[in-house]
């Protein structure tokens, strides 16, 4: 899925009471992460190779590894489990990184970036949908604009309950 739809859907899912932004950031952070690191290695290989990448094997191992790394429900599981004991309020937020790689296991097919959710433990990848099929970036945005929405639709309704609550003159 594309970076902006796996933050809106981390954003609306998980924190969507409080929290947005922060679990907009960490739904978004798998492929962020892969890409500053794909941006070094790139680096890296001009200066090593004086300027040419011709016949250079590109994403590199390293690259691959961010990203099976930062796509592991195993390692991004753990992770999360020290936010819970040590730090609970980020905790929540947190969980639209494991959202991330549960829509990427459903959107990404077994080619160039199979989603490795079981890595280090397993290199097995679920051959889903390809999310840059036409149908179903449409389908995608149809649903997060009706999610918005709603979303919308409810803290506009919330805020009007908490100024009823709170009665003419009481500021």
């Amino acid at each position: 899925m594309d970076i902006l739809a796996h933050g809106l859907w981390g954003g609306f899912a998980i924190g969507w009471k409080k929290r947005f932004g922060l679990a907009f950031l960490f739904s978004v952070a798998p492929d962020v992460l892969w890409s500053v690191s794909t941006l070094i290695e790139v680096g890296v290989l001009f200066i090593v190779n004086s300027g040419d990448l011709r016949g250079v094997r590109f994403p590199g191992l390293w690259t691959d590894n961010v990203y099976y790394c930062t796509h592991s429900l195993i390692i991004i599981g753990a992770i999360w489990l020290v936010l819970w004991f040590t730090r609970r309020k980020i905790a929540i937020p947190f969980l639209a990184w494991p959202l991330h790689i549960l829509i990427d296991i459903l959107t990404h097919g077994t080619g160039r970036f199979p989603t490795l959710f079981l890595f280090p433990l397993s290199d097995y990848a679920f051959d889903g949908i390809r999310w840059q099929q036409h149908w179903f970036m449409i389908a995608n945005y149809t649903g997060l604009l009706v999610v918005a929405l709603a979303w919308i639709f409810y803290r506009q309704k919330k805020r009007k309950a908490e100024s009823t609550e709170a009665g003419p003159g009481s500021q």
